[in-house]
């Protein structure tokens, strides 16, 4: 059972915003309001927060998305072929700090899971997400709450 607020989503924000910067090395930047999101093959990445509040956050983007950020995060040239297991540690590794710095923002009793990462087809609504732009590509994060 959820007791405690659920992460505000500038405090989300703000965690993607530093992790963009000093681990991806790129410029933060939200998808634009006017433009429509959408995914097409992708990967979700998932790591719950138990505590004072229960839920999780959830990454969602696309495959080739995520194939870039993993390259970003490990210094690879953008012609390297690197492999799904890769590709998905890496993008558990970057949920993995957004959630360490959420979990500590949160303050009060609260422990984070390990990421799980798989492939998707189903893209979230993008009424209940926080999007980010990766080089004109939506990165699409969620935090969802243990039904009560």
């Amino acid at each position: 059972m959820t007791t405690g607020t659920a992460p505000d989503p500038a405090l989300v924000n703000a965690a993607f915003e530093q992790v963009w910067g000093s681990m991806l090395f790129t410029a933060f930047e939200p998808w634009p309001a006017d433009t429509v999101a959408n995914l097409g093959s992708g990967v979700q990445a998932q790591i719950e927060l138990r505590g004072d509040w229960n839920g999780r956050i959830v990454l969602t983007c696309d495959s080739e998305v995520a194939t870039q950020i993993a390259g970003a995060m490990l210094g690879a040239p953008a012609e390297e072929v690197l492999p799904d297991d890769d590709v998905h540690d890496a993008v558990g590794e970057v949920l993995n700090v957004v959630g360490g710095s959420v979990k500590g923002a949160l303050g009060g009793v609260m422990s984070l899971g390990l990421p799980g990462v798989s492939e998707t087809t189903n893209p979230p609504s993008a009424e209940d997400c926080l999007i980010i732009s990766w080089h004109g590509a939506p990165v699409f994060v969620e935090v969802v709450p243990d039904a009560a």
